[in-house]
């Protein structure tokens, strides 16, 4: 392994570089195609190269001599420069750039004097994932990708998402039932499965059960099995059920407000003594599961309605989640727009990028149907736009063929609806044509147009 650092403070290569024209020098930074910024050891960028316009969207004086932790905002996550301060190593994390809508592998290298103290850092960033081998591991500093913790293996940074992935992060780490509400769509299956790889049982199976799907009559045998000869039709040999099979892992009821009552019985039993009998048979069985249950309807009204038993509902709820709605979590939606359009763009072998506009209107819409909709519509348009920049157009378009999906959505789906309460939500925070326009990414007479027709 060649140490770098003895021929970095050798004499000749002292020499070499200072035989190099400052000149020089300056045009290397400043034509390089890989961006570069430096920052103090307060954290203010005292360099960037004009290479950050492209990847940023923002050019070098904007950000040069200003504080790199308020200029994040709004503009790139995660934020590495304090923990790349202390760590003597390169720090490797993949960025998510908001203003250019793109996803960007940056590299933070810490800088030393002679009495390692830490002096400046230098960053650059890569366009492409593969162009980065995390793989490789110098031992004189080696380069670390960090795992920002389970919360950050799930999209979102909004408040009320955070403090449910900060939840099911200390459940995970338990044997606790675990309770998950929320709408259709909101991303329960996805989240019962990342508790359960997250949790001591996740080398053993993950059993998902949509209790909505399978009939009553067939529900019994198919989770609790069922003996030889137990019912007409019956498999000879019997059959193991879904209980018996997640046996030492977790078994996920999804859907588990439309379990019948006679069913509801059933499972308080296994989650009270971990046993159950399969169909046919007086001898119980006794198995070591965890159960996750979610739904999207509001358990306590079914409870008063006598749909749902109180007790099942409490032995279920020893921890509760409500994953909040995708309206609800308006500033994570740009994050699902650039990951949905990063996965669609591999699997297409396309190059798809979202205008300003577009996205202005996919946040300003209230997505009934959540990010399972979202990741839908990204999909769509993504496949439907003949350019590369993906306009408004095809947005309008969206919501005008999914008008008659459900009565219900009517007002959500229409577009005139949908422009009137976007013109009304800006202008009732901005009392401003001009910012209007820019954030509707429309012009400003066009702006002053609407703000007349719907507000005035």
């Amino acid at each position: 392994m060649i140490d770098l650092s003895k021929i970095l403070h050798t004499p000749w290569y002292i020499d070499y570089l200072n035989s190099i024209p400052r000149e020089t020098l300056l045009a290397i930074l400043e034509n390089s195609f890989t961006e570069i910024y430096v920052l103090d050891k307060e954290g203010k960028i005292v360099y960037a190269n004009p290479a950050v316009t492209r990847l940023y969207g923002i050019n070098p004086e904007d950000i040069v001599q200003k504080d790199s932790k308020q200029i994040k905002e709004g503009l790139w996550d995660p934020y590495s420069f304090d923990l790349t301060k202390v760590s003597h190593r390169a720090i490797v994390t993949e960025n998510i750039y908001y203003k250019t809508n793109r996803s960007i592998i940056c590299i933070n290298v810490p800088v030393y004097n002679d009495q390692n103290e830490f002096e400046f850092m230098i960053s650059t960033s890569l366009d492409n994932i593969g162009a980065v081998d995390l793989s490789y591991r110098d031992v004189r500093n080696p380069i670390e990708s960090i795992d920002l913790g389970f919360s950050d293996r799930v999209i979102g940074k909004n408040k009320l998402f955070k403090q449910c992935m900060s939840d099911l992060e200390k459940a995970a780490k338990t044997d606790c039932n675990l309770l998950i509400l929320g709408e259709s769509g909101t991303g329960k299956s996805y989240i019962a499965q990342t508790v359960h790889n997250q949790s001591r049982r996740s080398h053993n199976s993950f059993v998902a059960i949509n209790c909505a799907t399978i009939p009553d009559g067939l529900f019994e045998s198919e989770l609790f099995g069922y003996m030889p000869g137990a019912f007409t039709g019956a498999n000879a040999k019997g059959k193991i059920g879904l209980l018996k099979s997640a046996d030492g892992g977790t078994i996920f009821l999804d859907e588990i407000g439309d379990l019948s009552p006679k069913m509801q019985v059933k499972i308080l039993d296994v989650l009270e003594n971990k046993r159950f009998f399969p169909v046919g048979s007086n001898k119980p069985e006794h198995v070591n599961i965890r159960i996750i249950a979610a739904t999207n309807q509001n358990l306590i009204h079914a409870i008063k309605e006598k749909k749902f038993r109180s007790d099942l509902y409490w032995r279920l709820n020893t921890v509760k989640v409500i994953l909040p709605s995708l309206r609800q979590r308006k500033d994570d939606i740009l994050f699902f727009i650039t990951y949905f359009l990063n996965d669609f763009n591999k699997r297409y072998n396309t190059k798809k990028i979202f205008s300003k506009t577009i996205i202005s209107y996919i946040i300003n819409y209230d997505w009934p149907g959540n990010v399972r909709q979202l990741k839908n519509a990204v999909e769509r348009m993504c496949i439907l736009s003949d350019s590369i920049i993906v306009n408004e157009s095809l947005f309008l378009r969206y919501l005008d063929q999914e008008e008659d999906i459900e009565e219900a959505y009517e007002e959500s789906f229409n577009v005139e609806a949908f422009k009137k309460r976007t013109v009304i939500k800006l202008y009732s925070k901005y009392k401003s044509s001009r910012i209007i326009a820019k954030e509707m990414g429309v012009s400003q007479s066009t702006a002053n147009l609407l703000i007349n027709k719907y507000c005035i």
